[in-house]
């Protein structure tokens, strides 16, 4: 069965490796076309002035431009709307599939604009939980030193009035997801709550494919400790709910037994270049407070064999969300086999069994997850025993046949 499908995604595909979230869509595309009969032609936004048509690995790519959207549910412009029906009706697809919630393609659904009937949404985060979690348990002292100048020229952007915005983008979101016959979801956390919100959609269970570096990396191995071990962590966004100020109250007490701990964080912490945003200055004045300016190794954006190297050489992987529907970062590292210690939170504890995989502690509790790090590079009996668990589990659950069939199977039960 011959079927065509249109991605419209967050997502640029590159020649060069993604260094940005949601990097395992790339080669999910690249394995479907190759094994199941499937064109696919991928929809994101970049930064040009007119949309871009351009093949990667034998994908049809278009980039429209990046526009000021309108309001809190992320409703898409007029002329967005104009660029992605176009493609549509040019393409004609038999399948749409729209990766997320949190950008302006939901809009465009629920406005009817579609000729195409079978659509399926695949949820990527939810803004009505997230915004429950938006402040990552910050106190109201600590909000106030979150207002720097950006924030008193800019009221709008304090993390008060950002926690605000995602509440009411998510009663939006609500409504989008309500419109949606077919929703597939990697996690049960997320299918509770996609339950409450749309009872009547038919509910998919997908799975997530990793990049064939993770899959083919040598294994972690334990290194014995001295007076630097090495944690590593990962940041997606600069804002409180992934928990980096609590990461950095974890490693001041580490530093105490290890005055040479380093903490690599991949990603980035800094906001705004010209203007930083005050949440990302605020980690900078934690770090100075807690002296620990010569312990923090900013890493950056990363390729997939970057990251494997990193990880490589860790001794602890430290996962501080507040909030996860899935944990890509924490699934790389399990694959791997480096020891984790991660917070009890959303669907992380079903991405990695407590006490056999890996060690949980409550998000707010950095004392709690100082001592399970401490065990994990102390305990070496334990920390290899999580490493083999974790790395039997994961090449089960991210196997690459058994994803790309999953897919496959979704796309034919949402065509009959």
């Amino acid at each position: 069965m011959s079927m065509k499908v249109l991605w419209l995604s967050n997502v640029a595909f590159t020649s060069k490796g993604t260094r940005a979230t949601g990097g395992w869509l790339q080669p999910l595309a690249e394995l479907l076309i190759q094994k199941g009969n499937i064109q696919i032609q991928n929809v994101t936004f970049g930064d040009v002035s007119s949309t871009q048509v351009f093949e990667i690995n034998g994908i049809k790519q278009y980039l429209i431009p990046i526009r000021r959207q309108l309001g809190y549910g992320q409703k898409a412009s007029h002329k967005t709307c104009a660029d992605v029906t176009t493609i549509e009706n040019t393409y004609n697809p038999d399948l749409i599939h729209i990766w997320g919630t949190e950008n302006v393609w939901c809009s465009i659904h629920a406005k009817k604009l579609f000729k195409t009937q079978k659509i399926i949404l695949d949820i990527q985060g939810l803004l009505k939980p997230y915004s429950d979690f938006y402040l990552g348990g910050l106190e109201f002292n600590d909000i106030l030193e979150c207002i720097s100048f950006k924030e008193i020229l800019m009221p709008q952007r304090n993390l008060l009035s950002k926690a605000r915005i995602f509440k009411k983008r998510g009663f939006f979101e609500e409504l989008y997801i309500n419109s949606f016959c077919h929703i597939s979801t990697q996690s049960q956390w997320v299918r509770n709550h996609i339950h409450i919100i749309n009872s009547t959609a038919k509910i998919y269970n997908t799975k997530i494919i990793l990049r064939s570096e993770f899959y083919s990396a040598t294994p972690w191995t334990y290194k014995i400790p001295s007076d630097n071990p090495i944690l590593f962590s990962s940041c997606s966004a600069a804002v409180p709910y992934k928990g980096m100020h609590q990461l950095l109250k974890m490693t001041a007490i580490l530093k105490l037994k290890y005055p040479k701990i380093k903490l690599c964080i991949a990603g980035n912490i800094n906001v705004g270049n010209r203007l930083p945003d005050g949440y990302s200055l605020y980690l900078k004045k934690i770090i100075k407070k807690l002296k620990l300016t010569e312990n923090i190794v900013y890493l950056g954006p990363l390729t997939a064999s970057q990251i494997v190297s990193a990880l490589q050489k860790c001794n602890v992987c430290v996962i501080p969300s507040y909030i996860e529907t899935y944990c890509l970062a924490l699934a790389e590292a399990l694959i791997i086999g480096v020891p984790c210690v991660v917070s009890y939170t959303g669907a992380l504890p079903e991405t990695a069994i407590p006490n056999k995989e890996a060690l949980f502690y409550n998000p707010n509790d950095h004392v709690a997850a100082a001592a399970a790090i401490d065990e994990l590079i102390q305990n070496k009996n334990k920390a290899v025993t999580f490493s083999n668990e974790a790395r039997k589990r994961r090449f089960i659950e991210n196997d690459r046949e058994t994803v790309i069939q999953t897919q496959i199977d979704i796309y034919k039960k949402v065509l009959s």
